[in-house]
């Protein structure tokens, strides 16, 4: 062989493999179009601000402490279960005592404490034995208090469990989506006593009331102001005043409203610059920042049920005992009527979430749009047996049996 031939052992090469499909092949005159660089630029600028202002408007919840107990509830939360209905232990639950909460549902029997998330998962079941419990809630947290009692405890999904200091009888408590807490209490010597707490259930300042005996209190979504209503006797007629105490501020503060009737509950809207207060009689609506106040009369109508959410308060009313006939109604934070439907039967629950609301009545469950006023809308079985209703979401609700919790669709 010459030296200047290379010798190459060589394999059979199948063609076909490795010729670029006809269709594949560039086509002559065709050009690849980008994306400009300067849209990517754009979307991540608008994601970033998207993002700044949802930090913004969710500022209380990202402090540390509290993102740290979003992230161990949502943890505890995540699991299935064996769905709804599930049964629970004791043998009664108040109406007042059955709640929604981020679309889990929670309620206190006469022996227990109970949270599911919405597969019907156990996230909490504690005993407890307390002979008059009411349950309040705010955001992740859960209030449990002992009316007439010295007993507190505060909960959460994640397993925090808390029992802030008591030395006096409890009227009333309230909890921030934050933590936060307050109780009002019987106090010697005066009407009732207010005690602030922060996140740990340590105590952070007390007012005393002289005028009025304290009946309610909420908090804002901080926890830096609370709105307490108060009731008093003057000239032989019933009184209520409601107060507005900020809590950082340790200042002597007068009513910021007087009315007839008695109070029994009050709200702390997510502004933070109106609160309602709905009594036997009425409802008081108050604007903070402009000092305006507005009643609005029942007109002689009995109240059956009641719940406030979002800025809106929803009312049953009965015109009179035995009445087969009732109303709904729904008012915004300024007490102006948005929605209003005649009932045939009593009203005995009402939930509020978004643009929804449920009346419960007669067994049925019938869910409403807010966003139309002339909306018929669409009712659902119950059970016989049904006394309470709170909304999981737009499309669906926990419905409260004798023994038993069960989800009820709209669609």
């Amino acid at each position: 062989m010459n030296s200047r031939e290379h010798r190459f052992d060589t394999m059979p090469v199948e063609v076909g493999k490795h010729l670029v499909p006809e269709e594949k092949r560039p086509r002559e005159g065709f050009r690849e179009h980008r994306v400009p660089r300067w849209i990517y630029r754009v979307a991540l600028i608008l994601a970033l601000c998207a993002l700044g202002v949802l930090g913004w408007y969710n500022r209380e919840n990202l402090a540390p402490e509290n993102a740290w107990q979003w992230l161990k509830s949502n943890i505890v939360g995540v699991g299935i279960g064996d769905g709804f209905p599930r049964t629970f232990s004791g043998s009664t639950v108040e109406p007042g005592n059955f709640l929604s909460l981020n679309k889990n549902v929670a309620f206190a029997s006469d022996t227990s404490l109970a949270l599911y998330n919405p597969t019907g998962k156990e996230l909490l079941n504690i005993q407890h034995s307390y002979s008059s419990p009411v349950l309040r809630a705010g955001g992740a947290h859960l209030m449990l208090y002992n009316l007439g009692g010295k007993n507190c405890m505060l909960e959460t999904a994640g397993g925090d469990s808390l029992k802030p200091s008591i030395d006096q009888n409890i009227l009333g408590g309230a909890v921030a989506a934050n933590g936060r807490s307050a109780l009002i209490t019987e106090a010697d010597g005066y009407c009732g006593k207010l005690t602030a707490y922060d996140s740990s259930a340590q105590v952070v300042s007390r007012y005393w009331f002289s005028d009025y005996y304290p009946t309610a209190v909420a908090l804002n979504p901080s926890g830096t102001k609370a709105a307490v209503t108060g009731v008093s006797a003057k000239e032989g007629n019933l009184v209520s005043a409601v107060y507005i105490i900020d809590l950082t501020s340790g200042k002597i503060v007068q009513p910021a409203a007087v009315c007839s009737g008695n109070l029994l509950s009050v709200a702390f809207w997510e502004t933070e610059s109106s609160v309602a207060a709905i009594g036997d009689t009425g409802a008081v609506f108050l604007d903070l920042s402009s000092g305006l106040k507005r009643d609005f009369d029942f007109d002689g109508s009995q109240l059956t049920a009641f719940c406030a959410d979002g800025g809106r308060v929803a009312l049953g009313l009965m015109p009179y005992e035995g009445s087969e006939d009732q109303s709904f109604l729904v008012l915004d934070a300024s007490g102006g009527k948005i929605f209003s439907k005649r009932f045939s039967g009593k009203i005995l629950s009402v939930s509020l979430s978004g643009q929804t609301a449920a009346v419960l009545s007669k067994g049925k469950v019938s869910f409403f749009s807010l966003a139309s006023a002339d909306d018929s809308g669409k009712t659902e079985d119950a059970g016989d047996d049904a006394c309470a209703v709170a909304l999981k979401d737009e499309s669906s609700a926990y419905v409260l049996g004798i023994s038993e919790v069960r989800c009820v669709n709209r669609w």
